[in-house]
């Protein structure tokens, strides 16, 4: 493994390289030099395809360039030279034309020292975003890494994801939502769900509800479901007012142009009609997935005064929503489905963050991929998301083609409306089979281009669940080359649309694609499905042992995963000589024993190109509804028999949080330098399903933690895995499933360590801290697990920043619910306590962290298949005398407080514990200083954003 490039040395995040260092010292700029230079940025973004003018007045105010994006201004406030005077005179420009209430965003600028209008067109300056929102926290600037105009003009078109409160408008948009369904009548609801298709809310559904939403008929969550059908078809509305045509359209002859949504809701009594009147007139024109569903809604509807009012204010709730965002954004969507109904804990429907998926969409799509000036050429790209939610990544990688397509110049409008129809009519598919998410996605896609009329839009309703006796299982049908769709809701549902004889339309597959991005929908098995009976829910999973009985990839899908399945698939969609899957993946796929049979899959049909893992701790997710480490996956197809390159690990500093960030972090890769460290891993181990290198920041504690376990499992020189050594179970689930914990004494006086309290267990040697006594049913299982007691227990579960031990030895043998008994093959106490010293230890911990499994990255969780592959000393080729030796060093410092993880550089017990294995192991005491003093560093250990070395 080879390290590219960091950005966290003493030189600074700018470092030298905007213009070179040159030998002149350049003057200080004029205000007419400034000028000058803002007069050459706004002709360069406008070769960008950005509406840019420079030196704007404007109430008596200078702005230095302005940018028209798609409708929002975004502003411009630049200086010359990058010293700190400089980018606060900078920011303190932006900040004043945000107070002046002259925009919603401005990007403050620093251009190089002694930078020309001849020399700008190569520069590379920096920039900062500012909101409102910042001038509100008075929030610090963060400035960029330095960058060309191509990418600071991408960032720009990026700016309407900076613009506006998302999540207020979803809290807004939300509240209003139940307070509509909450108006309606049963007989209201019922026709809603009956007319959307969705079913009745089992009891177990009302989970998801707050107190007092559960005391319903059970209809309420599809009925708001149905009225964020509504929601959404009056947001777009209210954005596609300003594109419908000036003529009415052939043969069409009622009022033209329709009432916009402001005149819709001026009168209670007359909003659902005037609603359905100005839909059914757009509808004439384009946007049929849209508003055919929503208006299947209000049609179900009977005239009453409590539904009048519940839409009259709905549709006010959305005015005031549809003034406080810019346009309808997919992070905006998919932020209000996952409000309205967070689901995800059931169906995996956890919807990528808008900044993930332009990171994605930049490192999956590549300049060099194809002529992206050759209009045919980008018509003839595929990408498809076989789970595509609110459609979030299929409208990051729409974003990022056009983004490409205008750096090769400007485009005229002709050429931007045909660009929109092959995206939307051609390159873009997406399948899902949650009907609100699918039409936010389709209403997303359509605005592509408001003025553009699409015949098609490849959005479709998969099947999951079962229909007439059959199983379906949605996407995945794909496995066997077919799909189930459902038909959309509609008031018009053309001939080709009708149901089959099953109730569902029969569909070709799709055609193979040269892009599949996904964020696959990871649920536990206990909980996936679980909004079915039993019986359909047993229906489902025989279907999808169906699907992959005869596949060579079944140890890859993991039937008590779905997520493993779609990954598979994703592969699958792939055309068989060329492509790239671009997927949001949880960390236990690159880290989990489990998933290695996964990983070797992808490894050996393509090149694992990237992968991006968040070691930010304000932010270890790539999804907006989950609190999980995730990773960025992208893979291509690779030729024939060459040699595959190594593998790039990307392991973020900073994870960026807004749409603008991740463009410029995406720059920053591609140069290798920025907040982030670059390892490169070599193709044979990745092949092997050595992936590990997302679990630590420092490439020096990733290299050295790959040759323990190299040695451990060829058990070369001193090193051996666990399992050679000692029997380790049972898993603390197993005892909570056999036992019940008890404060007070039992009957039979079996006790356990239960929980890893740090200021608790704070030595070597701990003490059981519960009496535990066999649930009824399960004595048996109870004996069986007691007779695999030890007075030796491994952690099975740390919160890293806080714990102060991995291992201990309880005054007697018990079981534990957060530790795992491990019992020497030996009998011997000598070999406890030498494994005890040496887990504590500084390269013990190194050996047990290295290869955990993590949904958070500070607080793993270790199975027994990684505790039994966790490298230890080899005491049965190195000697009794090796061993007895860290089994003094236990019984000297067994009773001495550790400190917590983050202080063991500091921490005088540990370097005693450190001492003692140095010398029994003859190892090489600097080399455990410094694993020691990068532990101590690690975010995932310290919980806190890497800030650098001490020194």
């Amino acid at each position: 493994m080879t390290v590219v490039g960091a950005g966290v040395d003493g030189g600074g995040w700018f470092g030298t390289g905007a213009l070179g260092s040159g030998s002149v010292a350049a003057m200080p700029p004029t205000h007419d030099q400034e000028e000058l230079l803002n007069g050459k940025l706004a002709e360069l973004l406008r070769e960008q395809g950005l509406d840019a003018r420079a030196e704007r007045r404007e109430s008596g105010r200078r702005m230095d360039v302005v940018v028209d994006v798609d409708g929002a201004r975004v502003v411009l406030e630049a200086e010359a030279g990058f010293s700190a005077a400089k980018q606060r005179e900078a920011v303190k420009d932006a900040d004043a034309r945000l107070k002046q209430g002259l925009t919603t965003v401005v990007f403050a600028v620093c251009y190089p020292d002694g930078a020309t209008t001849e020399m700008l067109v190569d520069a590379k300056p920096i920039w900062a975003v500012r909101t409102r929102i910042d001038l509100g926290s008075r929030a610090a600037a963060r400035w960029s890494e330095p960058g060309g105009v191509p990418e600071l003009a991408e960032a720009v078109r990026q700016a309407g994801g900076a613009v506006g409160d998302a999540d207020g408008a979803a809290q807004i948009l939300s509240e209003a939502l139940d307070a509509a369904v909450q108006r309606l009548s049963t007989p209201a609801r019922g026709m809603i769900a009956q007319a959307l298709d969705l079913p009745q809310e089992k009891s177990k559904d009302r989970r998801l509800l707050e107190l007092h939403q559960r005391e319903t008929d059970g209809y309420f969550i599809a009925t708001k479901r149905g009225m964020l059908v509504v929601a959404t078809a009056m947001l777009f509305h209210h954005r596609l007012q300003e594109h419908l045509p000036l003529e009415a359209p052939p043969d069409y002859s009622g009022v033209w142009p329709p009432a916009n949504p402001t005149q819709c809701a001026a009168d209670a009594e007359t909003t659902i009609g005037a609603f359905l009147e100005s839909w059914r007139a757009i509808i004439r024109v384009d946007y049929r997935p849209v508003f055919d569903v929503a208006c299947v809604v209000l049609e179900t509807l009977s005239i009453s005064p409590d539904v009048a009012q519940a839409l009259f204010v709905l549709a006010n709730d959305v005015a005031k929503i549809a003034g406080l965002i810019h346009g309808l954004r997919h992070d905006l969507l998919g932020r209000i489905f996952h409000r309205v109904l967070d689901t995800a804990r059931y169906d995996g429907s956890f919807y990528t963050s808008t900044a993930a998926a332009v990171l994605l969409s930049a490192l999956a799509l590549r300049e060099e991929d194809r002529n992206w000036s050759d209009p045919e050429a980008v018509g003839r790209l595929r990408i498809c998301d076989p789970a595509c939610g609110t459609g979030t990544l299929l409208m990051a990688a729409a974003e990022r083609i056009r983004d490409l397509r205008q750096r090769t110049g400007p485009i005229v409008e002709e050429e931007e409306r045909l660009l929109s129809l092959a995206l939307v009519e051609n390159v873009l598919w997406g399948y899902d089979i949650n009907l609100t998410a699918t039409h936010m996605a389709a209403a997303t896609l359509g605005m592509l281009s408001p003025s553009t009329q699409f015949n098609n839009i490849n959005v479709h309703r998969t099947l999951l669940g079962v229909h007439d006796g059959v199983a379906y299982v949605g996407s995945p049908e794909l496995l066997q080359g077919q799909l189930r769709l459902r038909p959309w809701p509609s008031i018009s549902r053309q001939v080709d649309e009708q149901p089959d004889e099953n109730g569902v339309n029969g569909a070709k597959a799709p055609p193979p694609m040269d892009v599949v991005v996904m964020n696959p929908p990871f649920t536990r098995d206990s909980l996936r499905h679980d909004q079915f009976d039993k019986n359909e829910e047993a229906a489902i999973k025989r279907q999808e042992k169906d699907l992959l009985k005869d596949q060579p990839h079944r140890g890859a899908a993991r039937l008590h995963s779905s997520g493993g399945m779609f990954t598979v698939l994703s592969e699958k969609m792939l055309k068989p000589d060329e492509g790239v899957i671009a997927l949001v993946l949880p960390a236990v796929v690159p880290t989990a024993p489990g998933n290695r049979a996964l990983r070797e899959y992808l490894a050996a049909r393509l090149h694992i190109e990237t992968i991006v893992s968040s070691h930010d701790p304000d932010r270890i997710l790539m999804s907006e509804n989950t609190k999980i480490s995730e990773v960025l996956l992208v893979g291509r197809r690779w030729p024939g028999d060459e040699p595959k390159p190594p593998t790039r690990f990307v392991n973020l500093i900073e994870n960026p949080s807004t749409p603008v960030a991740a463009v410029s972090t995406a720059a920053q890769i591609e140069r290798g330098r920025g907040r982030f460290v670059v390892q490169q891993v070599d193709a044979d181990r990745i092949a092997a399903g050595d992936w590990h290198a997302v679990n630590f920041l420092s490439p020096f504690l990733v290299e050295e933690s790959a040759v323990l376990h190299n040695s451990a499992s060829n058990s070369i020189g001193s090193y051996t895995l666990m399992s050679s050594l000692a029997d380790v179970e049972p898993a603390g689930q197993r005892i909570r499933d056999a036992y019940r914990r008890s404060d007070v004494p039992t009957v039979a006086d079996r006790r356990a360590l239960w929980f890893h309290k740090s200021d608790v267990t704070q030595s070597m040697q701990a003490h059981t801290d519960t009496f535990v006594d066999a649930k009824d049913e399960k004595q048996h299982l109870a004996d069986r697990y007691w007779g695999m007691r030890s007075e030796f227990l491994l952690g099975a579960r740390l919160r890293l920043n806080t714990a102060r031990v991995a291992a201990a030895i309880v005054e007697q043998p018990a079981v534990g619910s957060l530790w795992v008994p491990c019992r020497p093959h030996d009998g011997a106490g000598e070999t406890s306590r030498a494994l005890c010293a040496y887990l504590n230890s500084t390269v013990g911990l190194l050996s047990l962290l290295s290869r955990r499994a993590h949904n958070v990255l500070s607080r793993p969780a270790f199975s027994l298949d990684t505790l039994r592959s966790i490298p230890v000393p080899n005491f049965p080729a190195l000697g009794d005398d090796v061993r007895n030796a860290l089994a003094d060093a236990y019984e000297t410092l067994k009773s001495e407080v550790l400190l917590p993880f983050p202080q063991m550089d500091e921490d005088p017990i540990r370097r005693q514990l450190d001492d003692a294995v140095v010398d029994a192991l003859d190892l090489d005491s600097e080399w455990v200083a410094q694993i020691r003093r990068a532990l101590s560093e690690e975010p995932s250990v310290t919980n806190k954003r890497y800030a650098g070395s001490r020194g």
